[in-house]
């Protein structure tokens, strides 16, 4: 048997094939000019050892269902009582819609690349930005994309640590810790709460079981983990949620704790932003989907059925209790006056529908760091899913994670999932780009595209569109910035009560 030759690779210039698919002389000569300097096609890359292309269409649907909902909609019921109905609807339409078009359109601009029209490529979201705008705008983006998986990932790991803890208190009368300020040393305490808003800096007993379960599961590859965890992480869902929905009512629904119009606009961007937060896990899921799967259908359908989702737990949820403050709902559902069915239930939502999502985040970065050459195999799996453990403690503070939450939401993830992905594909159609491209471009018409990201009858003005959206949303983005940046200064800053 003769040995293989190694993969080809983007990343480095040695490994780069220089090719013209061209054998006519005279057709050469025609194209010389859009030809010069030669392209460079992207051969099979180390994805090829990640995961296989079998998740199927009811699958993506339950794997983009689940990465929606994620930390974020634990604080949507307190953006209605503060914000009103009318504008916290408004926004989470807005984004559902945002969302969407970001996930479609990086699916496109994926797929434009030379031989991956079928996402044979494993071509992960920084290396399609290497690809589009080069080296020093690739390492740029994979430190805003980590920092935005971490982050995101945390406000999980830290809503799961302290859900596990108050169970403990729940079953055992208390929970434990090794402390580091204001004491050094193991402690218990008879509420979970202490450890997370009295100035504690500590590793708890949640937090290490929690560490424990995910980090052998994010060792899987994404269709394996999509096949298993994520399958009964949405069986949880639905549950949990119709649990949740019966409770709201056994409160009673009172329409007026939910104004039309409300007075603090802090988060009503943030929250969404955060909420909606997917675009970033699409590459990873649509290059291990099988080719029959639809990404429109997919991405829509989840997005959708989200939707209503956010909206009975967020509106049904801000009716149900008097007063919300800056808590996440699970919090006041586990407290000892809730029954203990409710509390039951609260424990079981962040460790049933929360908790999956973590290995997807840690799986997400290694995907990144290996295909894109930062890591080798084993140094992902050390800097993407075990480092991040010995940070993340830090952030368990119920303010520091708000503050977390709203301005690594405005910032962060604006840039990487409503805003890179726009440019990206822009980017992709862009007339000098399909010049230097346009021999090999398999989908130049975006009507004619795997993806069709927009309906036929708009799609010779997809460009237009895609600028609109863009700078729709980079507007809405700067105007929370400032905003909130303008309430903090005035002292008027909601997080931190």
């Amino acid at each position: 048997m003769q040995p293989m030759d190694p993969p080809l690779s983007i990343n480095n210039d040695d490994d780069i094939e220089e090719v013209s698919l061209l054998d006519d002389s005279d057709l050469q000569d025609q194209h010389d000019q859009i030809l010069s300097p030669p392209i460079k096609i992207i051969k099979k890359e180390r994805g090829h050892t990640l995961g296989e292309k079998s998740i199927t269409q009811w699958a993506s649907f339950i794997f983009i269902v689940n990465q929606i909902y994620g930390p974020g909609v634990l604080s949507i019921p307190v953006v209605f009582q503060q914000s009103g109905w009318f504008m916290t609807t408004l926004s989470l339409t807005f984004f559902l819609i945002v969302s969407c078009f970001a996930s479609t359109l990086l699916c496109e601009s994926l797929s434009m690349i030379p031989g991956n029209k079928y996402f044979d490529k494993h071509i992960e979201y920084s290396v399609a930005v290497k690809y589009y705008f080069g080296s020093k705008s690739y390492y740029i983006f994979q430190v805003l994309n980590n920092l935005c998986i971490q982050a995101y990932n945390i406000a999980s790991i830290v809503i799961c640590a302290q859900s596990l803890d108050q169970f403990f208190v729940f079953c055992f009368k208390k929970t434990f810790a090794f402390t580091f300020h204001p004491t050094f040393g193991f402690q218990s305490v008879p509420d979970a709460n202490i450890f997370y808003s009295s100035g504690y800096v500590c590793i708890t007993m949640g937090y290490l079981i929690i560490c424990a379960v995910s980090i052998p599961t994010s060792f899987m590859n994404l269709n394996d983990n999509v096949k298993i965890v994520q399958t009964l992480s949405f069986v949880f869902l639905f549950v949990l949620i119709g649990e949740f929905i019966v409770q709201y009512f056994l409160n009673g629904i009172h329409v007026e704790r939910v104004p039309t119009f409300g007075d603090n606009y802090y988060q009503l961007v943030s929250i969404f932003v955060f909420s909606w937060a997917y675009p970033m896990f699409i590459p990873s899921w649509v290059n291990e989907k099988k080719n029959n799967v639809s990404v429109n259908k997919a991405v829509w359908l989840s997005g959708v059925f989200s939707w209503f989702g956010y909206l009975f737990i967020g509106l049904l949820g801000a009716m149900a209790y008097p007063y919300l403050g800056t808590d996440n709902i699970l919090n006041l559902m586990g407290l000892e006056t809730s029954p203990t069915l409710t509390r039951i239930a609260s424990y079981l939502f962040s460790l049933g529908v929360i908790m999956p999502g973590i290995p997807v985040c840690f799986i997400t970065i290694r995907y990144n760091l290996y295909v894109g050459y930062i890591c080798g195999k084993r140094s992902s799996y050390f800097w993407g899913v075990i480092v991040p453990w010995f940070v993340a403690f830090i952030f368990c503070q119920q303010t520091i994670f708000a503050q977390l939450l709203n301005w690594s939401s405005l910032i962060l993830n604006s840039l990487v999932n409503f805003l890179f992905p726009f440019a990206i594909y822009l980017r992709a159609t862009g007339d000098k780009f399909k010049k230097k491209h346009i021999i090999f471009m398999e989908n130049e018409d975006p009507s004619d595209s795997v993806v069709k990201p927009f309906p036929r009858i708009v799609a010779k003005y997809h460009r237009q569109i895609t600028w609109a959206i863009f700078i729709i949303t980079l507007c809405i983005s700067l105007t929370q910035i400032v905003y909130d940046i303008v309430k903090a200064i005035m002292g008027d800053n909601p997080l931190a009560n």
